[in-house]
């Protein structure tokens, strides 16, 4: 569903008049709601790995410096993995640990270990130990979310039903009841249409949520 879609369901939901624009709306109501789309578009993000944010991403290593920016990832990406030229995982390690090996071993090598420190310009930063001694490509893969939603045809990426009822139940709570409806019950209802997303979008690829004995 595009933004325009979701912000005038909702205000159908609450019996409001629809809009012709989220860029050109002038009640109050539903310049609330087209905020509370946005914050509702977060709360679902952030309740499940998605499969539809998933990303796979090269970066390139610029000795001598030791740290990798993952740029247009944002500073809330999730790293799942992340793999050198040649095929080689780089194993996670704390930042503790890092400073451990770094202080022991500081030669300039292909790196082993990575992790996160820290950000620059809102993006996620990598430290890598060694550090590289030659310019390589990382494939960096894992999960990003989408950036809020801003222009009439912005297509919403994660499941849309429990971010709309999500925003309805924003709404209820702003007004107290809407439709007849209480917000309890409306996030309540929110809360059963993620549940059911996340059911499906597991179902997509259920071997990555197997637990195994080693």
């Amino acid at each position: 569903m595009t933004y325009l879609e979701i912000v005038n369901k909702v205000l159908r939901l609450m019996r409001e008049d629809t809009v012709g624009s989220v860029t050109a709306a002038s009640d109050v109501v539903a310049e609330l709601v087209i905020d509370y789309v946005n914050d509702a578009k977060r709360l679902v993000e952030d309740a499940h790995s998605w499969n539809m944010l998933r990303f796979e991403e090269a970066f390139n290593t610029i000795p001598p410096s030791e740290y990798v920016v993952l740029t247009n990832l944002g500073k809330y990406a999730r790293i799942e993995s992340i793999y050198r030229a040649n095929g080689v995982a780089l194993k996670e390690a704390n930042n503790k640990y890092m400073s451990y090996l770094k202080a022991n071993n500081n030669n300039p090598s292909d790196p082993i270990y990575y992790t996160v420190n820290g950000t620059s310009n809102d993006n996620i930063r990598l430290k890598l130990h060694p550090t590289p001694d030659s310019t390589e490509a990382l494939t960096v893969s894992g999960f990003k979310k989408q950036p809020d939603l801003a222009a009439d045809a912005d297509v919403l990426l994660v499941p849309a039903q429990p971010v709309v009822y999500y925003a309805y139940a924003l709404a209820a709570r702003e007004r107290g009841e809407v439709g007849g409806q209480t917000a309890a019950e409306v996030l309540s209802l929110a809360g059963q249409y993620l549940t059911d997303a996340i059911a499906n979008d597991v179902a997509l690829n259920q071997y990555d949520y197997d637990w195994y004995t080693v």
